[in-house]
């Protein structure tokens, strides 16, 4: 039986590199196998998922070009600058309100505030959160996506917003870049080129936000730096100076989001019905809160003043 439930385990994580599973998808089934399967007893799994999780996080920065994202999403860069601070900050607030975990809140917050999955992976290991935290954060931040692309579109339209006004507000309001091009590309082709670019200046600043929790949770006794942020910044760095073909940025991009899938298979795996059920519904309300925020904000503020 325990053959059979490995070879199960690493046929479905290997069947997450596939383009055709996204991320979402791909943390459902591992949490449908940890649920139903149970632990498969690979005591080097938590290792292995935080070397893939930073791969994945470094190979994404070379799909961008720091100069071109600052010079096209520049109208959009306050707003955005606002709304990472605003987020937050009230998720800061929210914690202690609702008494949750500390590190899975700033996960959700960060989460919510930046580039959703992505940030979460980037922040995880900067600030030692566990699979679990991270699992659960992410459960809350793939949801919310994928009700986005569902529901903005037609929230787009009950507004009036132009499609100018509605890329601007995927960008800012949405977690996940899949998610933001999936909704700004049912509004309409302009709407899709101001939200893709305005989403690149939002994850920016992954970078900032990395740095300054590192330097708060420097340990007293040792400080052991998390090489990939170096490697990330370094990775934007060079797709600067040396911009990238759109087939090999194109096909890293790709591969990033394949190994981002695999890792939350492995997440996934890790969380099982009955540790879903301790985590509660706080975090989902706290996330849900968070999105509720910064969507109905940004909406005024690009109606009034874009």
């Amino acid at each position: 039986m325990l053959v059979f439930k490995r070879s199960l385990f690493i046929g479905l994580a290997v069947l997450c590199l596939l383009p055709t599973i996204n991320a979402p998808i791909a943390l459902v089934m591992g949490f449908i196998y940890g649920s139903t399967m149970g632990n498969v007893g690979f005591t080097q799994m938590p290792k292995i998922t935080k070397w893939l999780l930073q791969t994945a996080v470094v190979t994404l920065g070379f799909c961008i070009a720091v100069d071109k994202a600052l010079s096209a999403g520049a109208e959009g860069f306050a707003l955005t600058a606002i709304s990472v601070f605003a987020v937050l900050g009230l998720g800061l607030f929210l914690t202690k309100r609702f008494h949750l975990d500390k590190k899975m809140s700033f996960l959700i917050s960060s989460g919510t505030a930046i580039c959703g999955g992505s940030a979460i992976a980037s922040m995880a290991p900067v600030i030692k959160a566990s699979t679990k935290e991270i699992s659960s954060a992410l459960a809350v931040v793939f949801l919310l996506n994928a009700l986005a692309v569902l529901i903005f579109p037609s929230l787009g339209a009950f507004m009036h917003m132009t499609q100018h006004q509605f890329g601007l507000w995927c960008a800012v309001a949405i977690h996940d870049t899949s998610s933001v091009v999936g909704a700004a590309s049912v509004y309409g082709n302009e709407a899709l080129e101001l939200a893709t670019t305005a989403k690149l200046v939002r994850v920016l600043w992954i970078i900032p936000l990395m740095l300054v929790m590192t330097i708060f949770n420097k340990d007293k006794k040792q400080f052991k730096f998390p090489w990939f942020v170096l490697l990330f910044i370094l990775a934007m760095v060079f797709s600067t100076v040396f911009p990238l073909s759109k087939a090999m940025s194109s096909n890293m991009f790709v591969f990033s989001k394949s190994l981002m899938s695999m890792v939350l298979f492995l997440m996934g795996a890790s969380l099982t019905l009955k540790e879903f059920k301790v985590v509660g519904y706080k975090p989902l309300v706290y996330g849900a809160t968070l999105w509720v925020f910064i969507g109905l904000s940004s909406a005024a503020l690009i109606l009034a003043f874009y």
